[in-house]
C-alpha cells in the first residue's frame, strides 16, 4: 500500500505538519533524491492522497494533502453518552454528533453497542475516508497498551482492549487517550503556537474530576502506564463514600455531582438536579452560591498542591461553573494562591477554557491524526 511506503509516509507527513509545499520545499526537509520525490509524489497525486494547487502549472507548483482523505474519527466516551465527531486531513472539524448510552449497561454489551455507533457514523460520512480513530476514554487509561483500565462510573469497564478490538473492526490506525487528555489535546489543537498551553495543567470538572499535563505540547499519557486521577486524591480522610470505593476523594467534595448532592441537602429537595442548580446560580441563589464556591475552595487547594508537585504554573480550568457562578472561579483563584508553595505564588495563571462540549472527542481525533502522521512505518 503506497501510504506505508517510507518515502510516501515523509512527504505526507510534512505537508500535514506545515500545510501546502512545492517539491522543492519537501526536499529541503527530507533526505530525498529529487527523481524518488517526484516519482513518489506523482503516485500520491495520481491516487488521489494530494493534490496541486494549480492543476495546469508544472513547476514550483503547491502540493497538499486531499481533505477529504485521511480523516480523523474522534470518539469520547462518556457515563451515559457517547459524542462522535470528525476532522478532515487539515484537522478541519467536520461534523459532531452525540448518543444516550444506558449507564447502567457495561463490559463487552456496552463496547460492541459503542463499535455498532462507529460504523454508522462512518457510514453516515462516508464521502470522507476514515484512516484513524481516537478514542477518549472515562477513567484511567494506559495510552502505550490502548486499555480502558478502569472507570468507577460504569460496570464492568476493567481492562477493556479497546485499540486492539478498534483496529481489528475497522483497520484502521487508532490511539486510546483519557477524556481530560484529550480535552487538554483539543486546547493545543487550537492553541498550538501558545507556550502557556503547550506547558500546562488542565483541570477538567464535570460529574467527575479530571486533569492532564501538557509538556513541550506533548501529553503527559504519552510517556506514563496510565491517566492522571485528580478527582481521586483524598482531600478528606475518612470522609464521603466515593464511586471509586474509597473515601474522601476531591469528587465528593467539588464535582458537579457532589455539589448538586450538597444542595439538594440544603435546599430540602427542592433543588435536586443540575438544571435546577443552574438556574438557581443565575437567580443569585445564596445556599447554591455558598455551596458551589466551598466546592471550589477544596478544588483550589488541590491544584494548589499539583502546581507545587509539577512546578507548571499555568492552569486551565474547564468546568461550566466558570460561567454560572459569580464566584467560583475567583474562589478557585484566591484558594490556589493562597496555598500554592511562594515562588510560584508570581508565576501562577488560572483561566478558565471555553471550549466547546465536544472538546475530548475533537481532542482525540486530533492527537490520533498527529500520531499517524508522526509514526514511522
Amino acid at each position: 500500500m503506497l501510504t506505508q511506503d517510507k518515502y510516501a509516509r515523509g512527504i505526507l507527513r510534512e505537508l500535514y505538519l506545515r500545510g501546502a509545499l512545492t517539491r522543492k520545499q519537501i526536499m529541503a526537509n527530507l533526505p530525498m533524491r529529487l527523481n524518488s520525490l517526484v516519482a513518489t509524489s506523482n503516485r500520491l497525486e495520481e491516487e488521489g492522497f494530494i493534490f496541486r494547487e494549480e492543476a495546469d502549472r508544472q513547476r514550483n507548483v503547491p502540493l497538499e494533502l486531499n481533505p477529504k482523505r485521511f480523516a480523523s474519527v474522534g470518539i469520547e466516551h462518556g457515563e451515559s453518552f457517547a459524542v462522535f465527531t470528525l476532522l478532515n486531513s487539515t484537522a478541519e472539524h467536520i461534523v459532531t454528533e452525540r448518543v444516550d448510552l444506558p449507564q447502567e449497561v457495561g463490559g463487552t454489551k456496552r463496547l460492541r453497542r459503542i463499535i455498532s455507533l462507529i460504523d454508522d457514523f462512518i457510514r453516515r460520512n462516508s464521502e470522507y475516508e476514515v484512516f484513524m480513530l481516537g478514542f477518549a476514554d472515562i477513567g484511567i487509561v494506559n495510552t502505550e497498551s490502548g486499555t480502558g483500565v478502569y472507570s468507577a462510573h460504569i460496570p464492568d469497564w476493567e481492562n477493556v482492549p479497546l485499540q486492539s478490538e478498534l483496529e481489528s473492526r475497522f483497520g484502521c490506525f487508532c490511539r486510546v487517550v483519557d477524556r481530560s487528555g484529550a480535552s487538554a489535546l483539543d486546547l493545543l489543537r487550537l492553541h498550538q503556537n501558545d507556550e502557556n498551553v503547550r506547558n500546562s495543567l488542565q483541570v477538567f470538572v464535570g460529574n467527575g474530576i479530571g486533569a492532564t499535563i501538557l509538556q513541550n505540547g506533548r501529553y503527559f499519557g504519552e510517556d506514563t502506564p496510565s491517566s492522571c486521577q485528580l478527582g481521586h486524591i483524598i482531600v478528606n480522610p475518612g470522609g464521603e463514600l466515593c464511586h471509586c470505593g474509597n473515601r474522601g476523594c476531591l469528587e465528593t467534595m467539588s464535582s458537579i455531582l457532589a455539589i448538586v448532592s450538597r444542595v439538594s441537602q440544603l435546599s430540602n429537595g427542592e433543588i435536586s438536579t443540575k438544571t435546577e442548580l443552574m438556574a438557581a446560580l443565575a437567580d443569585g441563589n445564596k445556599i447554591c452560591e455558598d455551596t458551589v464556591c466551598e466546592a471550589a475552595r477544596v478544588l483550589g487547594i488541590a491544584i494548589a498542591n499539583t502546581v507545587t508537585f509539577t512546578g507548571i504554573t499555568n492552569v486551565y480550568l474547564r468546568c461550566e461553573l466558570c460561567q454560572a457562578s459569580q464566584n467560583f472561579l475567583e474562589s478557585v483563584r484566591e484558594t490556589l494562591l493562597e496555598n500554592v508553595i511562594r515562588p510560584f505564588r508570581q508565576k501562577v495563571r488560572l483561566a478558565a477554557s471555553n471550549q466547546e462540549e465536544d472538546s475530548a472527542a475533537v481532542g482525540a481525533a486530533f492527537y490520533t491524526q498527529r500520531e499517524f502522521f508522526a509514526v514511522e512505518k
